[in-house]
C-alpha cells in the first residue's frame, strides 16, 4: 500500500475546493464498485462516505446496523463483519489506486470513513487520531447544506447518465455465455425468488407462540398430508399464509435484477418477480425461469432438477450428495470455531426443459452461496471462462465451494461441472394455482 499523506477533513475551512474534488472521486470510485454488483459493499461506502464530514467516525455497531441491519445485541458477530468488509473494501482502493498517481480516497487506520488524499508524495500516513481533525467547523449551516447538496447532487446526477452503461456493456458479454444465451429474449422471463412455507404454533389460534420452517413442509398441500400423519398437530399448528424469504436471496435478486433488465430490454420485454410459493403451473409453459434462493426453498422445482442431475437433495438433513463419488456437502465452519472460518456451497444450472423453454438456477445451500453464486454468473469475465469448459452445454451445472470469514464469503473454486439431460415432469410437480 502506498503511504498515505496528511490530509484535510471534507469539514475543513477550505472545504469548498476539497468538497469538489472528494465528490467527483467518490463518483469516480463508486461507478467501479458498482459494477461488481456487490450491494453490501455500495451500501458500504455510500454510509462511510455520509459520515465523512463528522467530528466522529462511525462505531463499528453503527455501520452492523445501517449497513448489515444487525443490532448490538448480536455483539462480536456484527463487529467481525464490518471489520471484515471494511478491510476488504480498503483492499479494493488501494487496488483501484495502485498504478495512478495524484488525489486518491482510503480508508485510515483506526477509522471508518472515507478520505481524500492530496498529491502522492508529501508526508507518510498519520496516526488515526489525527487523520481527521474535530474542528474548526464549518462557517455557517448555510454553507454546510449547499456543500452537502453539492455531494449529493454529483452523485445523483452521476447515478442516471452512468447507470445504463454500466448493466448494458457487461450484458452483451454476458448474453454470449452458454449460461445465459438459451434465453429467449422475445418473451419476459420469471425471476422466481426462494422462500419458504411457515407454520405458526398457537394454542387459540390468536397468540403465536413461535414460527415453525419443516423443510419437509413446502405447501399448504403438505402441511394437509402432515397432519393427516400427525393429527395431534391439529389443534396446535396452523397455516397462516406466512412465507420466508432470507435476506441472502434477497441481495442476490437485488445483484440478478440489472442484469436480466439490461439482456431484456434490449428487445423491450422485462421481466417479472414472484416467489416460488406463489408460482403457478401456467407459468411454466410459456416462459423462461431464472430461479435465486437456496435449494432448500426451490420448492417444487427441486425434484425435476435432480432427477435429471448426477447430484441429489435432501431436503431432511440440508445435504447435496454426489452419487457418482459418494462425496456429500453441507454448510458447515472449515476450521475451529476461534478462527472464524467457514464454508458454503455454491450451485448453478441452465438446463432446457421438455417444453422447449429454459430454466436458470442460481443458488446455494446456504447464504453465502447464494451470493457467491449471484455474483459469479453476473460476472462477465468469470462467466466467459466457465464457458471454455467442455462440460459447459445448452444445458450443465456446476458447484462451487465458497469460503467465508467472520461471516462473509471470501473467495470459492469450481468442484465439478457437468451437462444436464433436459428437464421433464415439471407440470406434475407443480401445485395447483391459487
Amino acid at each position: 500500500m502506498p503511504e498515505i499523506p496528511v490530509v484535510d477533513s471534507p469539514a475543513s475551512p477550505d472545504a469548498a475546493d476539497h468538497l469538489a474534488q472528494f465528490a467527483a472521486e467518490v463518483a469516480r470510485f463508486r461507478e467501479v464498485l458498482a459494477a461488481g454488483r456487490s450491494a453490501v459493499f455500495v451500501q458500504l461506502f455510500d454510509f462511510l462516505v455520509s459520515r465523512s464530514t463528522d467530528d466522529r467516525a462511525p462505531k463499528e455497531v453503527e455501520i452492523a446496523l445501517a449497513v448489515f441491519g444487525k443490532d448490538g445485541a448480536e455483539g462480536s458477530v456484527g463487529d467481525s463483519a464490518v471489520r471484515v468488509y471494511v478491510h476488504r473494501l480498503r483492499k479494493r482502493l488501494d487496488d483501484h489506486y495502485a498504478n495512478q498517481s495524484g488525489r486518491r480516497l482510503f480508508i485510515p487506520k483506526g477509522q471508518y470513513r472515507i478520505l481524500l488524499a492530496p498529491e502522492a508524495g508529501a508526508a507518510a500516513e498519520p496516526d488515526a487520531t489525527k487523520t481527521a481533525p474535530a474542528g474548526p467547523r464549518w462557517r455557517s449551516a448555510a454553507f454546510a447544506l449547499a456543500a452537502l447538496a453539492f455531494v449529493v447532487l454529483n452523485l445523483v446526477a452521476w447515478q442516471i447518465v452512468t447507470a445504463q452503461k454500466r448493466v448494458a456493456d457487461p450484458a452483451l458479454q454476458l448474453r454470449s455465455t452458454s449460461f445465459w444465451r438459451p434465453l429467449a429474449l422475445d418473451k419476459p422471463s420469471i425471476l422466481v425468488t426462494g422462500d419458504n412455507f411457515l407454520l405458526a404454533e398457537a394454542k387459540d389460534r390468536k397468540s403465536v407462540n413461535r414460527l415453525i420452517l419443516d423443510p419437509t413442509i413446502r405447501s399448504r398441500g403438505d402441511f394437509g398430508n402432515y397432519l393427516t400423519t400427525h393429527p395431534q398437530s391439529f389443534y396446535t399448528l396452523y397455516d397462516f399464509d406466512l412465507h420466508l424469504s432470507p435476506v441472502g436471496t434477497a441481495l442476490a435478486t437485488w445483484d440478478i435484477l440489472p442484469v436480466v433488465n439490461a439482456l431484456h430490454g434490449q428487445v423491450g420485454s422485462s421481466p417479472t418477480i414472484t416467489p416460488i410459493s406463489r408460482l403457478k403451473s401456467s407459468a411454466l409453459d410459456g416462459n423462461d425461469i431464472i430461479y435465486v434462493g437456496r435449494l432448500a426453498s426451490m420448492g417444487f422445482l427441486a425434484a425435476p432438477l435432480f432427477r435429471s442431475s448426477t447430484l441429489s437433495w435432501d431436503p431432511q438433513s440440508g445435504k447435496l450428495a454426489d452419487r457418482r463419488s459418494g462425496r456429500s456437502f453441507s454448510d458447515a465452519p472449515a476450521g475451529p470455531a476461534d478462527q472464524g472460518t467457514g464454508r458454503d456451497y455454491g450451485y448453478i444450472a441452465s438446463v432446457a426443459t421438455s417444453s422447449g423453454r429454459h430454466i436458470v438456477v442460481i443458488s446455494g445451500l446456504g447464504d453465502h452461496g447464494v451470493q457467491s453464486m449471484a455474483s459469479l454468473v453476473t460476472d462477465a469475465v468469470q462467466m466467459g471462462k466457465l464457458a471454455g469448459q467442455r462440460a459447459a452445454t445448452r444445458s450443465f451445472e456446476a458447484l462451487y465451494e465458497v469460503r467465508t470469514m467472520n461471516d462473509a464469503p471470501m473467495d470459492r473454486s469450481l468442484i465439478m461441472i457437468r451437462p444436464l439431460r433436459s428437464v421433464s415432469g415439471m407440470a406434475a410437480n407443480t401445485p395447483a394455482a391459487s
